[in-house]
């Protein structure tokens, strides 16, 4: 499954969002919120999420290895859908990607994104052209 589109929902008081309709069949049974690389968070099933954390496991025991797989697992979180398709981000991921009510939630592949409408906005102005990042004899 591709996660494809984008869609905007408004974050309740106890930090709950929705996950879109179409992407409900692949969260369901459980799925992991995690940082992103961007001011964002990144959301994996859990299949895609035994293909990422194989990779961070996989880093050198270096410093800056040791102290990136600490980051990164001890603020992912595992989620679950509740019977009306939202689940709740906890507030420490809340922070990290600002947000407060609106989101934006854009399919980003092999996962869904969640952005500060804001933030997204500014990040959408260093949006590389497919020629930038070496693609464009896909298209």
């Amino acid at each position: 499954m591709d996660c494809v589109g984008s869609f905007q929902f408004n974050m309740d008081a106890k930090n709950r969002v929705f996950i879109p309709s179409k992407y409900r069949e692949y969260y369901k049974g459980g799925f992991y919120v995690c940082k992103g690389a961007d001011k964002c968070l990144y959301v994996y099933t859990l299949d895609n999420w035994e293909v990422v954390s194989a990779k961070i496991k996989a880093l050198p025991g270096t410093p800056q290895g040791r102290a990136f797989k600490r980051d990164f697992f001890k603020n992912a979180d595992m989620a679950d859908l509740d019977a009306q398709g939202r689940f709740i981000i906890k507030a420490e991921l809340a922070q990290y990607a600002g947000l407060t009510k609106e989101c934006v939630i854009l399919g980003a592949g092999d996962r869904f994104e969640i952005w500060n409408p804001d933030d997204y906005e500014d990040d959408t102005y260093h949006t590389p052209t497919a020629d930038e990042v070496g693609m464009d004899e896909i298209f």
